[in-house]
């Protein structure tokens, strides 16, 4: 019989693992300490059908028991090119960037998103099950995505796309092919942008009447137009990256004037306009949290950040600019928690809180809600709390990649103690 190596086994193992399965049809797990993803919590169980929630709470009972854990539906990263990077330090695996112009609201981050990533793998084993993916680089950079971290094509790992078009504004926003060099140039062609593609007007039929066909000669917009006429019907939001005070209030500015559905992309400065931020209702996708005042864009950059928005009533939710850093996010928010953030609001901001600005059906455990959460031995936020299992739409997947697969293979036999 021919040998066979330790990693062939290994590998094949892994793979048989993540294969396509069916989805449960049903599951029931109890007796755990429950976070809803709300900001809330409940002790009992959660039981799941077709791969979402049916019910959650004391009332569950039976089935596996969970032995006391801690239950959370997972970390959803709110921004970072996750999937389109593989090696941090080798340029020619980087994708979140198209170099070819300034201006390409058509670009699709789903395009270039590689499921099979050992990055997503390393960042589903910390607990993160989905990600707001974002590309990066000029003016308006393309169009972002939410996706699964579990999956073995687009199409399983995608939860919505377009999910808006990521605009740069300030220092992100200057540069590339023929755009501007600064500030001023960035805004004034954003506006340019915006005026020259309104939202098509469709005239409303006269009391009992048929609406007008338009003419057969007419051709639908192209995928740039119909991207910008989508964001001008509030159909997908505009995701401004802005750092500094007086960046996040030219978006502010932008979002009134053209009814833009608008969200912050980074805030390291947010706290300094909490309160226009709260008075226009626009959502920030704050981090990292450890950003420090290392350029002109951060100068105000500071930990009490999440707390001071939290204070002001502005929605928030984390992320890191990094997918290589992902892990850390657990990490990121429990320093914010030590410097004033509620503990509850820090958890709704890894989980619902990004997913539920886009109205999606993940990041929380309620009743019609995907089936997506993970178990931990004990506070998510605490940075020796290991990630024991975790469910994709009702389905146990298994908490592996490169690195654990490294371990096994060379952690060698135990040493003989003399």
């Amino acid at each position: 019989m021919a040998s066979v190596s330790r990693r062939a086994l290994l590998v094949g193992a892994a793979a048989l693992a993540l294969a396509p399965r069916a989805r449960a049809s049903t599951l029931t797990l109890s007796n755990a300490r429950i976070l809803l993803g709300d900001g809330t919590e409940v002790r009992g169980g959660i039981s799941v059908e077709n791969g979402r929630v049916t019910a959650v709470g004391p009332a569950v009972t039976g089935g596996e028991d969970l032995r006391g854990g801690v239950l959370y539906p997972g970390v959803y990263l709110s921004g970072a090119p996750l999937g389109l990077w593989e090696v941090d330090l080798e340029a020619g695996t980087h994708d979140d960037t198209e170099a070819g112009g300034t201006n390409v609201p058509q670009a699709r981050v789903i395009d270039a998103y590689n499921p099979r990533s050992a990055v997503i793998d390393v960042c589903r084993t910390g607990g993160i099950l989905g990600a707001l993916v974002t590309p990066s680089g000029g003016l308006l950079a393309g169009q972002a995505a939410w996706m699964r971290t579990f999956g073995d094509t687009v199409a399983d790992a995608l939860i919505a796309a377009p999910a808006g078009l990521c605009f740069g504004l300030g220092a992100s926003g200057k540069g590339g092919p023929g755009g501007p060099t600064s500030r001023m140039g960035v805004a004034m062609a954003i506006r340019d942008l915006l005026e020259a593609n309104p939202a098509p007007v469709v005239p409303a039929p006269a009391k009992g009447k048929k609406a007008k066909e338009p003419p057969k000669e007419e051709k639908p917009p192209t995928g740039y137009q119909a991207a910008l006429h989508a964001l001008r019907r509030r159909e997908t939001k505009a995701i401004f990256a802005a750092e500094r005070a007086s960046d996040l209030l030219v978006a502010i500015e932008l979002a009134a004037a053209y009814d833009l559905d608008a969200v912050i992309l980074g805030g390291a400065e947010a706290h300094l306009v909490a309160k226009e931020l709260a008075a226009a209702k626009i959502p920030v996708l704050l981090g990292a949290v450890t950003t420090q005042p290392s350029s002109f864009d951060t100068l105000n950059a500071c930990y009490e950040n999440a707390a001071r928005l939290h204070a002001a009533g502005v929605p928030f939710a984390f992320r890191v600019g990094g997918p290589h850093n992902a892990r850390d996010l657990t990490t990121e928010a429990g320093i914010a928690v030590a410097y004033g953030l509620p503990w509850s609001a820090a958890i709704a901001a890894l989980t619902g809180n990004g997913p539920g600005f886009w109205n999606l059906k993940v990041g929380q455990l309620h009743p019609g809600f995907e089936a997506s959460f993970v178990l931990t031995d004990g506070d998510p936020l605490q940075p020796r709390t290991r990630v024991l299992r975790h469910w994709g739409r009702g389905v146990e997947i298994p908490v592996a990649d490169r690195q654990t697969e490294l371990y096994a293979r060379f952690k060698g036999p135990k040493p003989i103690l003399r």
